[in-house]
């Protein structure tokens, strides 16, 4: 490993302001981040027609929603925050 002082007080700088960036570059994996409860909210509306109506009826009303629904999901997955110390968490 790099035993140089300015190399190692640069990593600890990074550390400092970056975490997540320094976690990238030493090969340690950042934090995952967790949607799962958006999830579970998208899938709870297409359950119930799934279980009340055909086949054909609920892939065309899952279908029809997906597309309706993307544009918003793409701009959220997209969205970033505007206060940069909230990328971190």
């Amino acid at each position: 490993m790099d035993d140089d002082p300015v190399l190692l007080s640069l990593g600890a700088d990074l550390e400092r302001d970056d975490p997540a960036l320094a976690a990238l570059l030493s090969g340690r994996s950042p934090t995952p981040h967790r949607r799962s409860a958006a999830w579970v909210l998208l899938a709870l509306p297409l359950l119930l027609p799934a279980l009340l109506l055909p086949g054909r009826v609920t892939l065309g009303l899952i279908a029809v929603l997906l597309i309706l629904a993307s544009p918003v999901l793409v701009c959220w997955l997209c969205a970033t925050p505007e206060d940069p110390a909230a990328w971190h968490t």
